[in-house]
């Protein structure tokens, strides 16, 4: 790479999800301009469009689906001030086999959004590896998963569209963790094969986020 070129990120997903990026640029002006391509590891491009913020300097955007695995390279073209390439490479790998398991457990931790993947199917499944296939105890993991982790905090109030800060969706995810354990050691339902939907809510608001459109 020369001085002007630079590598932003590395991205695991899975087969058939797409991408998604944020560039920040440096220095940046009302010219600053940004072209994306994507391409797959057969060297086909597909562009894609990246949408600046308010003052030009971060810009964001989602790629193409992903429909072959292996190393694809995200190629990002800046013109005006910021003048350069950045590059981003992406790691698709194909997914294991979608059991009931997987799709209750997505539900329970509120991973349903299909463009917006808080976790590949493969930590999914190793959620449940690690929990002995204990439905309740792997969810439990993962939303303590979640809450240790800042970007994914970030990535739950974005995609939710909860108006609150980091800390307190931490702790509401913790303690809904804390409520699945607690029903596993009472015994409440079958800890492998049933669940029950944890009331996950904006602590300012206490309002479920799939009630905000009411």
């Amino acid at each position: 790479m020369t001085t002007s070129e630079a590598e932003v990120s590395v991205i695991e997903i899975d087969v058939g999800d797409s991408p998604s990026f944020a560039v920040t640029v440096t220095p940046f002006a009302g010219d600053t301009a940004m072209t994306a391509v994507l391409i797959d590891p057969l060297g086909v491009s597909t562009v894609f469009t990246m949408s600046p913020g308010s003052d030009n300097s971060t810009w964001t955007g989602t790629g193409p689906a992903t429909t072959i695995s292996g190393e694809h390279v995200a190629k990002f073209t800046i013109t005006g001030a910021g003048l350069g390439v950045k590059y981003a490479t992406v790691i698709a790998a194909v997914p294991p086999p979608m059991t009931a398991s997987i799709r209750q457990l997505r539900l329970l931790i509120a991973d349903t959004d299909s463009a917006n993947r808080l976790f590949r199917v493969d930590q999914i499944q190793d959620f449940l590896d690690i929990e002995g296939g204990a439905l309740k105890l792997a969810a439990a993991t993962a939303l303590e998963s979640i809450a240790r982790s800042e970007v994914l905090v970030s990535k739950v109030i974005k995609t939710q569209d909860l108006t609150t800060n980091g800390a307190a969706v931490a702790a509401e995810l913790r303690a809904s963790a804390k409520e699945l354990r607690r029903q596993v050691e009472t015994a409440e339902g079958d800890a492998n094969t049933g669940f029950d939907i944890v009331d996950f809510e904006d602590p300012r608001t206490r309002v479920r986020w799939w009630e905000d459109d009411a």
